[in-house]
């Protein structure tokens, strides 16, 4: 590996003061540093590693007017580096060392350096030390070629001229960058190790000898790795000027510089770890606490970035409990803390129902410095809610979710709450939710959805959100793991509901609810609600035998006296409702129409069908049956013309009827005679003079028939004779002046020849 020059001139310029400083998007006047003191240099821990690799520390126009204040104007003639400007090239990310650098054609110094930090995570302000220590170009008024061209003094050994296909600016800052990441990449490849004892010489010189360094950190390792000397303990006693022909410089003022600069190297870490093990510790006086989580360690940010560390250096701190949220001041204030917010404790009550004490296990002792970094919030209570809309109730180390402010009134809670985020509480047990009855809960993030009674969860059922009025009527929300907390009753909420006690069953359906009177078959599971509960849904009318349904599919059902017939046309509905009126369909949930037996598809009442596999045609017969019969005759003398074909399972799904359709037919209560397309009532005077076989017909196909005047005890046949029916016998009438003379004035019967022929002949009347 090349090796960068070990010494470069043993004095720069001093420091520039009144330095600016710029820090999102304002400019204030930066801390004036005041000089090194040698007696603060470590060479076993040169600058510590959350500095060293913070590739965040300074952007572009920090860059810029870092160098601006170190050179107010540059010698005619030349180009200081705070006017220089390059053509850079992209970069392809290195795994585990740099990402990709993506080049913007000329670039000035600072955006190379700052863009360069960014990509590699390598501190702007360690390169600008770079840049000074090996060239002096940040403070240079007339810097020459070669001094960019060697930038970093990157590819330049000991012993020989430096590399060229290195040679450049942009090359030099990217190289040298991207070395420091390969030392880290793999610590155990190079000369200089940190977390172990290395024999350090003090110059190129071996008779000058060299001494043992524990090297705590990758930071001060990859400087070791970059530039192989220590300060000998003349360049220290001159820190500003030359040693002795022993004495070697590049670390030395590395430190210096970055002291003069930027302050202490080293700082002082709050959270720290080594680079063998991955455990974060807390660091606070003489103690430290093991951080346990990437949650907690993310709550801990406003500490500070962790500092890679010896494990010699951690040994010096006694190891506390584990880290928690409950912190405590000097003054013996505790908080809890989280979001860059303490909240103070106002008790060791609720210290202990958040999982902490007030005894020196549970709870982490911060120095009032590090406290302060913390945002002082509102004082703590029993209520908690978080950034996800979640809501709990603290207590003895649970945490209970509250459903809405009504439960948590219920509950004899005060109102009221802070709001953290969901991991602050990550630490606690879940308990069971607090809730009140008769409420509709959502699973947090998903449509799922229970209705609370009882103290039980019933699941609303897919298909019944809407009917239900959800999510309207959601009275809060809760986590999935809060809902399994909640006894789950094996009954889903299915639109269906009722009032303890009463017989009655209501079913939902958009815009209220439904009685449940009779019909369909089968049982409705109800959940139980209290009268009030239902009284929300208002009554919008009930179901019986003859109501239509409908789910979420464009299926429209019927109810029948014990089953549910899915109707097959439009027609077929218009015929199954009153004479007069629109059908009402009403729409519930799905759960209510799977749950009650399906009968044969409701086919149109009063009309003729037949299937291709047979020839026989039925009459519809509402949603009774179907009825064969051996004439057209029959169901044109009842108004009923034409068929058409529906299929055999449709067909088959109609029980038949055991009897013939006849020229008689019964509707309700009142027989009637078909008279050529209308219907003829009978009452006791003319019922025993028609000796016809009667067929009841359901009040579907009855509605559908024509009814003219009541029958007489006189028919005509289509070829106009005349008869008295006379004792179960048609007598025929001669003339008119005999009809007349009989009675003709009450008129006759048009009747067709087939049911005329079903009469036997008489003698003359």
């Amino acid at each position: 590996m090349m090796r960068a020059r070990w010494i470069v001139a043993a004095v720069v310029g001093a420091l520039v003061g009144g330095l600016m400083t710029v820090t999102g998007g304002m400019t204030t006047p930066a801390p004036q540093a005041s000089a090194a003191d040698a007696r603060n240099f470590d060479p076993g821990n040169i600058i510590s590693d959350a500095l060293f690799f913070d590739g965040g520390a300074l952007n572009a126009s920090q860059v810029q007017a870092f160098l601006n204040a170190k050179v107010s104007s540059c010698r005619p003639g030349y180009t200081c580096l705070k006017d220089y400007t390059q053509a850079t090239t992209s970069k392809a990310a290195v795994s585990g060392r740099c990402d990709a650098y993506n080049s913007q054609g000329v670039e000035s110094a600072a955006m190379i350096i700052a863009k360069v930090g960014a990509a590699c995570d390598v501190s702007q302000k360690v390169i600008l030390v770079l840049l000074e220590k090996e060239q002096s170009l940040v403070s240079d008024t007339w810097p020459g070629t070669g001094q960019y061209r060697s930038a970093t003094g990157y590819g330049c050994p000991d012993t020989a001229a430096c590399d060229s296909q290195y040679y450049g600016f942009f090359n030099q800052v990217y190289n040298a960058a991207l070395q420091f990441k390969r030392y880290a990449a793999s610590p155990d490849s190079w000369n200089h190790i940190a977390g172990r004892v290395n024999q350090i010489r003090y110059s190129p010189t071996a008779s000058c000898g060299s001494s043992a360094v524990y090297i705590q950190n990758q930071a001060t390792a990859g400087l070791y790795n970059y530039t192989p000397y220590q300060p000998n303990a003349a360049a220290l006693a001159n820190l500003y000027g030359t040693g002795d022909g022993c004495s070697a410089y590049g670390n030395r003022n590395f430190w210096r510089l970055y002291t003069d600069w930027f302050g202490s190297t080293t700082g002082v870490a709050n959270l720290a770890r080594t680079l063998d093990n991955s455990t974060v510790y807390v660091l606070s006086g003489t103690s430290k606490y093991p951080v346990g989580g990437l949650d907690l360690l993310s709550a801990l940010a406003p500490l500070g970035p962790v500092a890679y560390v010896s494990q010699n250096y951690l040994d010096n701190f006694a190891t506390g409990p584990q880290a928690g949220r409950v912190l405590r001041a000097a003054n013996g204030t505790i908080y809890f803390f989280d979001s860059g917010m303490k909240l103070a404790f106002g008790s060791c009550g609720l210290v202990t129902d958040y999982g902490g004490s007030c005894s020196g296990t549970g709870y982490m002792q911060l120095t009032d410095a590090q406290l302060a970094l913390f945002h002082t919030g509102p004082n703590m209570t029993s209520v908690m809610g978080t950034t996800t809309g979640a809501r709990y109730y603290v207590t003895l180390g649970t945490k209970r979710e509250i459903l809405d402010d009504a439960s948590q009134t219920a509950a004899g809670i005060p109102l009221g709450f802070n709001v953290l985020s969901d991991a602050s509480l990550g630490g606690l047990a879940l308990g069971t939710p607090i809730l009140r009855d008769q409420a509709f809960v959502q699973s947090r993030g998903t449509m799922s959805y229970s209705f609370l009674s009882g103290g039980a969860a019933y699941g609303v059922a897919t298909g019944a959100t809407s009917v239900a009025g959800l999510p309207g009527r959601v009275n809060g929300t809760l986590s999935a793991a809060s809902i399994t907390k909640i006894p789950a009753s094996p009954t889903p909420f299915a639109g269906v509901i009722s009032v303890a006690g009463s017989s009655t069953v209501s079913v939902l359906t958009s815009g209220g609810r439904l009685d449940w009177v009779g019909g369909g078959g089968g049982t409705l599971s109800s959940v139980p609600v209290t009268t009030t509960m239902l009284a929300t849904y208002p009554a919008v009318g009930s179901v019986d035998v003859g109501s239509f349904l409908k789910g979420s599919t464009p299926t429209v059902y019927v109810v029948g006296p014990s089953d549910l017939k899915p109707v097959s046309s439009w027609d077929a509905l218009v015929a199954l409702t009153p004479k007069g009126s629109d059908p009402v369909i009403r729409n519930v949930a799905d759960s209510v129409l799977t749950t009650l037996p399906k009968g044969p598809t409701a086919l149109t009442s009063g009309t003729l069908v037949r299937s291709n596999a047979d020839a026989t045609v039925y009459l519809v017969n509402g949603l009774t049956n179907k009825i064969p019969f051996t004439s057209f005759d029959l169901t044109s003398s009842i108004g009923i013309n034409g068929f058409s074909f529906v299929s055999d399972a449709v067909l088959a799904g109609y029980p038949k009827s055991a009897a013939l359709l006849g020229y008689g037919i019964t509707c309700g209560t009142t027989d009637y005679v078909a008279a050529s397309g209308t219907l003829r009532a009978l009452d006791g005077t003319t019922r025993p003079l028609y000796p016809l076989t009667f067929t009841k017909l359901d009040s579907y196909t009855c509605a559908q028939l024509a009814v003219g005047k009541p029958a007489t005890k006189f028919v005509r046949t289509p070829n106009g004779s005349i008869y008295l029916l006379d004792g179960g016998t048609k007598r025929p009438i001669s003339s008119m002046d005999r009809f007349n003379a009989l009675g003709g004035a009450a008129g006759w019967v048009d009747v067709t020849a087939g049911l005329a022929a079903t009469i036997p002949n008489g003698t003359a009347a």
